[in-house]
């Protein structure tokens, strides 16, 4: 059964304020940085906001693991999530094979946008290089082929917990992921998601290149394409409460790096990053 706390709450707004303030989110990750020696670089500036970026030690050019949040600024569960998940295991971190994007849209995050302060989805534009941002995160990550990239996005018409996983490297991870989030969110229950069909929350999908040069590249499909042998997007449903969908974006996050890493990974000394799973 659901946590309690995962009920929807209608005073959700209130309690997220806090996770829009993205100073103190930035503190929180210059901590971490300094905590775990993970490196922590700006990779541009947007609308007077430094974007940044932070990598292991543990990251080679191929087996790495790709996460980031904020791209929609309305979306503070995925921001939240990713630091909290990188909070309970910062002395862990540098042994493991990162590469993680804090917030692309700090903007948005602030001013509780889906869209950048020119009007911009900056999840349609991965196939140009207008946006400052997304095109220095394309040139910095382009030697890499990461094991896996997880993009952390929230739903407002969400029910549940769902997740994209396109067609690519097997065995699928899709139903272990929404297994971990599963004590801290109802799973979606919706049949048919943005038109597509979804089985238990889970929408697993072949791409048309074709299709999104029409309607713009969005991050997941970029990675898909050039970069990555598995690629997620998670969705928590932005109207439950927030320390429910912090929890689930942890737990599927988790379980991403379990499923990517040697078993016993996470006690083994610095060379982690190598040799992950097929």
């Amino acid at each position: 059964m659901p946590n309690n706390s995962a009920i929807r709450n209608p005073h959700s707004a209130l309690a997220t304020h806090g996770a829009h303030d993205y100073k103190h989110l930035i503190s929180r990750w210059r901590r971490i940085a300094r905590e775990s020696g993970l490196t922590m670089c700006a990779l541009a500036k947007e609308s007077g906001y430094p974007v940044f970026f932070l990598k292991s030690k543990a990251l080679a050019e191929t087996g790495g693991l790709y996460f980031s949040a904020g791209i929609h600024g309305d979306e503070p569960g995925a921001t939240e999530g990713l630091v909290a998940w990188a909070e309970k295991r910062v002395k862990q971190l540098n042994r493991l094979p990162l590469m993680l994007f804090p917030c692309l849209n700090p903007w948005g995050l602030v001013n509780n946008s889906r869209l950048d302060e020119r009007g911009r989805d900056l999840n349609r534009v991965f196939q140009h290089d207008e946006a400052c941002a997304i095109h220095t995160l394309k040139q910095i990550i382009k030697p890499y082929r990461f094991s896996c990239a997880v993009m952390l996005h929230e739903d407002y018409d969400g029910q549940g917990v769902y997740l994209y996983e396109l067609q690519g490297a097997k065995p699928y991870w899709g139903e272990v992921l929404l297994d971990a989030a599963r004590p801290w969110l109802p799973i979606e229950p919706r049949a048919r998601i943005d038109g597509r069909k979804a089985v238990g929350g889970l929408v697993r999908r072949k791409i048309d290149p074709k299709h999104f040069q029409k309607i713009g590249f969005p991050e997941a499909i970029y990675m898909h394409l050039h970069h990555a042998e598995r690629t997620f997007t998670l969705e928590t449903p932005s109207e439950f409460a927030l320390d429910s969908r912090v929890r689930a974006q942890v737990a599927m996050i988790g379980e991403c790096v379990k499923q990517a890493l040697p078993p016993g990974c996470l006690l083994a000394g610095p060379a982690c990053g190598r040799g992950l799973r097929d």
